[in-house]
């Protein structure tokens, strides 16, 4: 099976998330919403985590593609010991373990990542378990001597997506009134 995962701290969910989540839905079979963060993170006090999980299952709750799950942030500590890409490698897996240990994925099933943050791309293209690294750790002469041609299948891919509307949770969170039809129906009723 073909799955997106679209991941993020949604504080809040706004219609910059939801182009991307659209571009996942046309692209796989199914879509997965992972709403990550922790308490004090920059949602609160707004959008607590509990709240942008709750109101992003809503958003979603009619549409059979999308699934939504969250995850906790449960070592922020992190930050102060290790550099981006190794924060990065870490909470990938953490997220992979989590949605094989939730049943959302399997094994066999092709994983692409949908962001459309430039820095979010490279940093995941850089991780240990994305096709780019993976084909770039076997060598010319694995692929020649295998009859492997492309290394599809090795690893998880990452679409960088062009989203239509140029929003951003800051923008939102610094003026919610002015950006108030940029936030999803779920959050919005939420707030009002």
């Amino acid at each position: 099976m073909k799955i997106g995962i679209v991941f993020g701290t949604f504080a809040p969910m706004h219609m910059g998330h939801m182009d991307v989540i659209n571009i996942a839905k046309k692209e796989m079979d199914k879509v997965i919403v992972i709403c990550c963060g922790h308490e004090g993170d920059r949602g609160y006090p707004l959008f607590p985590l509990d709240m942008r999980y709750k109101c992003v299952s809503k958003e979603f709750a009619d549409d059979e593609q999308v699934f939504v799950t969250i995850l906790y942030d449960t070592d922020p500590e992190i930050k102060k010991h290790w550099n981006q890409q190794q924060i990065w490698n870490y909470w990938v897996e953490r997220m992979l373990l989590h949605l094989f240990q939730s049943e959302l994925i399997a094994a066999k099933d092709e994983i692409t990542f949908f962001t459309s943050e430039p820095d979010y791309a490279e940093l995941l293209w850089n991780t240990p378990q994305s096709d780019r690294a993976k084909k770039a750790a076997i060598s010319d002469e694995f692929y020649a001597a295998s009859g492997i041609s492309d290394g599809r299948g090795t690893g998880i891919k990452v679409h960088l997506c062009q989203r239509n509307r140029p929003i951003s949770g800051t923008m939102i969170r610094e003026n919610p009134q002015k950006y108030q039809d940029q936030i999803v129906r779920a959050y919005r009723e939420f707030h009002l």
